[in-house]
């Protein structure tokens, strides 16, 4: 007896037998009490995990498990639906009939293989993911054809991956499939992801494919919840590559925001010409925003982390991504989520002015009278990074002291 000899068809098959007996029928035709730990979610359904796992087994040794063959828990039935794809959880945990915490765990461990760069981890899911959550930030359709998917990917892979670890997309589409995180709607034999074979059976069949349903709508619905996935991916698995221009390769940088051109505006000469000419100039400023502090703001639905507030324009709400510690010289400060605030403009000017720092407990401080003013509002997946507050507040001390007019600039 093995549970890891279960498929996924037996899997569906003993779920369909339990939807046709209803709850109550299904446990006590096959001795099973409920279960009080870990559900197997699917359809938007819960079923009871070590009940439709022991039923399922008949399609291996020719009868169903009772249960007590076997244990149930993390380890044992839910590992097995896990590596077959499905979703298992708490049923404390759900939100919206699916769990939010489940997800993130999902994330932060995916089965990365080792890279050919020495000490490294290979990309490939981390990306596949990236580019996923750009689409649904975009309002993309969930599922892209293969031919479609496949050779955006392999430009992914190619830009950002590292070097020698192959281009071949199939490999975390399958498993991410197998991880519980990717959809093949439609599809009961799907293989591992190894090996020639994975790659001509997706290249025989062509199929639909992308983020599972429920993980699409979560991201779709919940922008915060979607950027505090895209920050832990970048750094737990993306750390030295341009965020930026990763961001902006995966769809998840903002949409350039451009003030419509002014027309037939007219620049005189200076005054004393006699017979001035005039000609017309067009202008067209486009406002660009850093993709990374676009993804914090999002994290904190673009509230200041220090007065809370948050402005709302015709354009839509709006905050400011702030470098703790700047990027230009002398301070050469990383573009990374634990170098940047959202603020809002007044207390922007503040922080980068070093009239306002934070200390080591969080709180932000009003450095002229050294008195605390509210410790910041901290969001899910997101932390300043001790270092570069304590690098800003020796700024901001060591300037207050020698009378300096301005600490940092933002850049």
């Amino acid at each position: 007896m093995a549970l890891s000899d279960l498929r996924r068809e037996m899997v569906l098959s003993a779920i369909e037998e339990y939807d046709k007996l209803g709850r109550d029928a299904f446990l006590e035709t096959y001795g099973y009490g409920p279960a009080r730990g870990y559900f197997l979610l699917y359809d938007g359904k819960r079923y009871d995990s070590k009940a439709i796992v022991g039923v399922a087994h008949r399609d291996v040794d020719g009868w169903p498990l009772r249960a007590e063959d076997f244990s149930g828990g993390n380890a044992t039935v839910a590992r097995a639906l896990r590596d077959l794809g499905f979703e298992v959880t708490r049923p404390g945990d759900i939100i919206e009939g699916h769990s939010l915490e489940s997800l993130l765990e999902k994330i932060l461990t995916l089965k990365t293989a080792a890279s050919a760069t020495p000490g490294a981890q290979k990309r490939h899911q981390p990306l596949t993911l990236l580019w996923a959550l750009g689409g649904a930030a975009r309002g993309y359709d969930r599922l892209v054809p293969w031919r479609d998917a496949s050779p955006a990917l392999e430009s992914l892979l190619r830009e950002f991956g590292h070097a020698g670890d192959g281009l071949h997309a199939e490999f975390p589409v399958l498993r991410l499939y197998h991880h519980g995180l990717w959809d093949l709607p439609g599809r009961n034999d799907v293989p591992r992801a190894s090996g020639s074979a994975a790659q001509r059976w997706m290249r025989q069949n062509q199929p639909l494919s992308g983020l599972r349903s429920w993980v699409h709508d979560l991201v779709t619905d919940h922008p915060a919840v979607r950027a505090q996935i895209v920050l832990r991916l970048l750094d737990e698995y993306v750390r030295d590559v341009d965020r930026d221009e990763l961001l902006t390769a995966t769809r998840l940088a903002p949409e350039p925001n451009a003030i419509p051109p002014a027309q037939g505006e007219a620049t005189p000469l200076p005054d004393g010409t006699p017979t001035p000419s005039r000609r017309t100039v067009t202008t067209n400023r486009v406002i660009r925003d850093s993709a990374l502090a676009e993804q914090v703001k999002l994290v904190h639905n673009h509230q200041c982390q220090i007065c809370g507030i948050r402005l709302t324009t015709r354009r839509g709400p709006y905050a400011e991504g702030a470098h703790i510690r700047p990027l230009g010289t002398p301070h050469n400060g990383p573009d990374e989520p634990g170098n940047l605030l959202c603020l809002c403009p007044n207390h922007h000017v503040l922080f980068d002015g070093g009239t306002i720092t934070i200390n080591d407990e969080l709180v932000a401080i009003d450095v002229p009278t050294r008195q605390p003013i509210t410790p910041i509002q901290l969001a899910d997946g997101h932390t300043p990074d001790p270092r570069h507050v304590a690098y800003h507040r020796h700024v901001s001390e060591h300037s207050q002291s020698t009378g300096a007019a301005q600490v940092t600039k933002d850049c």
